[in-house]
């Protein structure tokens, strides 16, 4: 469980509503509101708004003081030793994913996530992988500098995602807004809420956000 959701989590028990009558009155279906609780999704700054008008309670306080440093001492990824053994024995059942730099580079550790039908989470096993945020120019939408975030590896523009996304060979995490079949709205919120349009041939989507993952 994540920072923000063990908060609404905390407000939601105190106000004595239950995850169904809360997810009623925000238009979601329950699950939703216990996969924010649990931290498996990541929410926009509208929804927090509005779960803290319902629960009467500010969500921001707090919320920044703890920042997770990235790994020290990283290892490529062709010298991390691996029990072929244990490997081969889960293969059908596990999969090992590995954490890496924005670019995919160099390997911080490993995460073995659970198979099912040759993918995660609903998406193809083999175009998995975990990066760790580089920076906290996505704060706004609870992504600090370090935090976990498993990425799909793809191409495709999704309305309203989160994507990491390559500009001039520098790349960084922002969520994307379709303006039109030509432009689209890059939104960042670091300290302040920034835009950016961008013609959709001057950047590339290399991969979605599925889930965020914060060390407390």
């Amino acid at each position: 469980m994540n920072r923000i959701g063990k908060r609404i989590e905390e407000a939601r028990n105190r106000s004595s509503i239950s995850v169904k009558e809360l997810a009623k009155k925000l238009g979601v279906s329950p699950n939703y509101i216990m996969e924010i609780e649990m931290g498996k999704k990541i929410i926009s700054e509208d929804m927090i708004k509005r779960i803290e008008k319902l629960l009467n309670v500010s969500l921001n306080e707090d919320l920044y003081d703890e920042v997770v440093e990235p790994v020290e001492n990283i290892k490529d990824y062709e010298n991390l030793p691996v029990n072929k053994e244990m490997e081969e024995a889960f293969s059908n059942i596990l999969k090992k994913i590995p954490v890496c730099d924005v670019y995919f580079k160099e390997i911080y550790e490993y995460k073995m996530l659970p198979i099912i039908d040759k993918k995660i989470e609903g998406y193809n096993a083999e175009k998995i992988i975990f990066i760790k945020a580089p920076d906290d120019s996505m704060r706004g939408f609870r992504i600090l500098k370090g935090d976990n975030i498993m990425i799909f590896k793809t191409s495709e523009i999704e309305n309203n995602s989160i994507c990491l996304i390559e500009i001039d060979k520098k790349r960084m995490i922002r969520q994307l807004k379709r303006l039109d079949a030509n432009k689209v709205l890059l939104v960042s919120h670091g300290n302040d809420l920034k835009t950016e349009t961008l013609d959709v041939k001057s950047f590339t989507v290399v991969g979605k956000c599925l889930k965020l993952e914060i060390d407390l």
